[in-house]
C-alpha cells in the first residue's frame, strides 16, 4: 500500500529539510549544499551517508525542531519531531498484505512492523519473491510507519530451512507485540490468548431424545461381560 500523493510530497519535503539541516551541522559532505533541494538532487550513496549520520546523531532531530530553521508549521515540527522514535537496521521484507508491508526484524526476539510504501510499491523496488534481506530506515509518520524512501537490498536467497524459521520468528513477533503498525511501540506484551469457551451442547429435544436408539448393557464399550443379567 502507498502513502496518498500529497503525504509522499509533505514527506518528502520535511525530510531534505531534516537531512540539509544535518549536513549543515556534521559537514557530512566537504562541499555545502545549497538547499533542502540540493539533498534531493545528490546520488543515493550521498544521500545514505547524512541519513546514517543522522541515526548516528539522533539529538539533532531536537536541535531542528528548536531551531525551525524552515519555518515549518506547528504540525510538521510535530511529524519530524515524531522521527526519534526511528528503527534502523537490517530487515526481512517478509509478506505482502493489503494494508501494509510486514518487515520483520532480524532479532534474536524478532518484531513484525507494517510499513507503507512512499511513491512505489516494495515489489517494483525488490521485486515480488519474499523475502528480500533490506536495510532501511523507518519513521513514524502521521500515524503510520514508512520507510525513509532509502533502501539496500542483499541479494540473497533463501532455503526451506531459513524460510521455516522466519515464518516461526514471524508467529512469536506476533504473539508478542502483534504487527506493529505505529512507533514508537508499546512496551507492554500483548495479553495471552484465552481460549474459547466452547458451548455447552445442546440438549436433544423430547422427540429427539423418544427416537433415540436403546443401549443394551453389553453394547456400552464393547464389554458383554458388563451387561445387566435377568434374575
Amino acid at each position: 500500500m502507498l502513502l496518498e500523493p500529497q503525504d509522499v510530497e509533505l514527506f518528502f519535503k520535511l525530510q531534505r529539510t531534516l537531512m540539509f539541516f544535518v549536513n549543515q551541522r556534521l559537514k557530512v559532505i566537504p562541499a555545502d549544499l545549497a538547499s533542502p533541494e540540493a539533498f534531493a538532487a545528490l546520488s543515493p550513496e550521498v544521500r545514505v551517508k547524512i541519513r546514517d549520520a543522522l541515526n548516528a546523531n539522533v539529538d539533532l532531530i531536537e536541535a531542528f525542531v528548536g531551531e525551525n530553521p524552515a519555518r515549518l508549521s506547528d504540525d510538521e515540527l510535530d511529524i519530524v519531531r515524531s522521527w526519534r522514535h526511528l528503527v534502523h537496521g537490517n530487515f526481512y521484507v517478509f509478506r505482502q498484505l493489503p494494508k501494509y508491508t510486514v518487515f520483520l526484524t532480524t532479532t534474536a526476539l524478532a518484531i513484525a512492523y507494517g510499513v507503507l510504501a512512499l511513491s512505489q510499491r516494495f515489489e517494483d523496488l525488490i521485486g515480488p519473491y519474499l523475502p528480500v534481506l533490506t536495510q532501511t530506515v523507518l519513521l513514524p509518520f502521521k500515524g503510520v510507519i514508512v520507510y525513509d524512501g532509502m533502501m539496500s537490498s542483499y541479494n540473497i536467497s533463501f532455503g526451506p530451512g531459513v524460510r521455516r524459521s522466519l515464518n516461526k520468528s514471524f508467529k512469536g513477533a506476533k504473539a508478542r507485540h502483534g504487527i506493529v503498525r505505529s512507533l514508537p511501540m508499546s512496551g507492554e506484551p500483548l495479553p495471552p490468548k484465552v481460549p474459547k469457551a466452547r458451548p455447552a451442547p445442546k440438549p436433544p429435544s423430547r422427540e429427539e431424545f423418544r427416537n433415540q436408539p436403546k443401549q443394551r448393557g453389553g453394547e456400552v464399550g464393547g464389554h458383554p461381560q458388563d451387561a445387566e443379567v435377568p434374575a
